[in-house]
């Protein structure tokens, strides 16, 4: 059994295959001698790029979605339905390869390293590690939330002085993206085995307020993410949760739309957090296209725009809060987007890391991204006699 949950998803051989069995359906399909299926198939495929077009999905994907598309538009037949449903596989297996969603088998339903619970739950519980649904609302910022999750390890209730990382997803996604495929409750789980029990608290938050919304991470006339991130999530921490109260030793990191929204907070609010975990962010707060991010959420004001930009915010004020820049070395974009950062934030006066991880922008690169990074923020966080299990970045890597 062991053996079957190892197989890979995401392997070049896999790949193989998957081009394999579109090439095959592909040939099905053309041999039915329809134009009309092929036709529409086409016209969906280019709408739906057309609508996506901001996230930057590569262009192989669509073209691998046209064979099952083309294939289930036309009368069924035994030969194209076969056709579709295998190539479709092959598509959402291509697909997979791209983002790392599922590295094996075993991702695909993972064991939980702890036992889930709602907020209500925990309250009435008093050992052991958990992951908990709790919900931190806007107060402040009024910014209407999705529930969070948090990992708590088992020396939660004997030490009140456990420091906070606080995970941001990216865009699409929500908080689910960290403790899903981001597998950050097996990383900390994993971090605390190796030291007593002690672990900093885990928290993923919405930073968009839904699945597909894209607010950049501001306090705007869209919402006021900003505020919800700096002052109500941390306010509400430390409501629900025993932790350490001074927030100069939490972290606050994430991926693509989350590693960007992490550095805009770095420089938008410096006191949130000590410390940041940029992994595969932008080069500014985007929509996809500068003009148009100005135009909707700062009525086309770039001296508003500025004035929220980590680059503009870096090059004018001193910070001394530490950062790591992680990317992909196939995510040419985030390499030159958080090279350039590191360099703007050290010449501010912070202490910054920058380094590249293989694969392009997916959780090839963002989940050891973070298990790397994991003891560097347990340090910050005052944790101190630690065992990194992952033999990740040390505080000498991080400099000026």
């Amino acid at each position: 059994m062991s053996f079957l949950l190892n197989l890979p998803l995401a392997d070049p051989i896999n790949g193989v295959i998957f081009y394999a069995i579109l090439a095959i359906a592909g040939i099905i399909v053309l041999l039915q001698r329809k134009v009309w299926p092929l036709v529409i198939a086409a016209l969906l495929c280019v709408i739906t790029w057309y609508f996506l077009r901001h996230w930057q999905v590569p262009w192989y994907i669509f073209l691998a979605a046209f064979v099952p598309v083309a294939a289930m538009v036309r009368k069924p037949k035994i030969i194209t339905v076969t056709a579709g449903i295998f190539s479709l596989l092959a598509t959402v297996g291509i697909i997979n390869m791209e983002y790392q969603t599922y590295p094996d088998i075993a991702s695909l339903d993972p064991r939980p390293v702890a036992k889930e619970m709602s907020y209500e739950e925990f309250s009435h519980t008093n050992s052991g590690a958990a992951i908990v649904h709790v919900d931190l609302p806007g107060t402040t910022s009024h910014f209407s939330a999705r529930q969070a999750t948090a990992y708590i390890p088992p020396a939660y209730w004997t030490d009140h002085t456990l420091p906070v990382i606080v995970l941001l997803h990216g865009n699409p996604g929500g908080p689910e993206q960290w403790f899903g495929s981001g597998e950050a409750a097996e990383t900390a789980d994993q971090f605390q085995a190796a030291n007593g029990g002690r672990s900093p608290i885990v928290v993923a938050v919405d930073a968009t307020g839904s699945e597909t919304a894209n607010p950049i991470c501001a306090d705007s006339t869209q919402a006021k993410v900003m505020t919800y991130l700096s002052q109500d999530v941390p306010q509400a921490i430390k409501q629900k949760f025993k932790v350490n109260p001074d927030q100069r030793t939490w972290t606050v990191g994430g991926l693509s739309y989350g590693g960007t929204c992490s550095l805009q907070i770095a420089t938008n609010r410096p006191e949130a957090y000590g410390s940041i975990i940029d992994i595969s962010g932008e080069a500014e707060p985007t929509i996809g296209n500068h003009a148009a991010t100005v135009k909707k959420f700062f009525a086309g004001d770039e001296s508003a725009f500025n004035d929220q930009d980590p680059a503009h915010l870096l090059a004018r004020k001193r910070n001394s809060a530490q950062a790591i820049f992680i990317a992909g070395d196939k995510d040419t974009a985030s390499v030159n987007a958080l090279r350039s950062l590191s360099d703007a934030a050290r010449n501010a006066g912070m202490k910054t890391y920058f380094g590249t991880r293989p694969g392009g922008h997916s959780f090839q690169v963002w989940r050891p991204a973070l298990r790397e990074s994991f003891a560097w923020a347990a340090r910050r966080g005052g944790m101190n006699a630690i065992k990194d299990p992952f033999d990740g970045i040390g505080a000498n890597d991080v400099r000026s």
